[in-house]
């Protein structure tokens, strides 16, 4: 027996909502802190976990603009913890390159 339409449109408005909340959508969150290892031991740098999550975006979610989407959004925290806009970008390009591009290596 299908669902009543309107109860329907609530369930398809809480998965939407709830999808929207989580950044990493249906990617496990214990990979948020192995990739930080995982950076921290290969290139000597440190990331934030928020940093960390678009990471794991870009490594792990498929299609082609990944590492575009990934290194938008964290140039934009960059930008919103008082990094210069070109310093913002380089950096972003820096660590989205380092950790995703090597990974696809492996």
């Amino acid at each position: 027996m299908p669902l009543p339409s309107k109860r329907k449109d609530d369930l398809n408005r809480y998965i939407r909502e709830r999808r929207h909340e989580s950044v990493l959508g249906d990617i496990p969150f214990v990979l948020v802190p192995v990739w930080q290892i995982k950076i921290r031991e290969r290139f000597g740098i440190s990331v934030d976990r928020e940093i960390a999550e678009y990471i794991v975006l870009a490594a792990h979610e498929k299609g082609t603009w990944k590492k575009q989407r990934a290194i938008r959004k964290i140039e934009k925290i960059f930008l919103n913890r008082g990094e210069s806009p070109e310093d913002s970008r380089r950096m972003a390009n820096d660590v989205v390159n380092l950790a995703v591009g090597s990974s696809s290596q492996q």
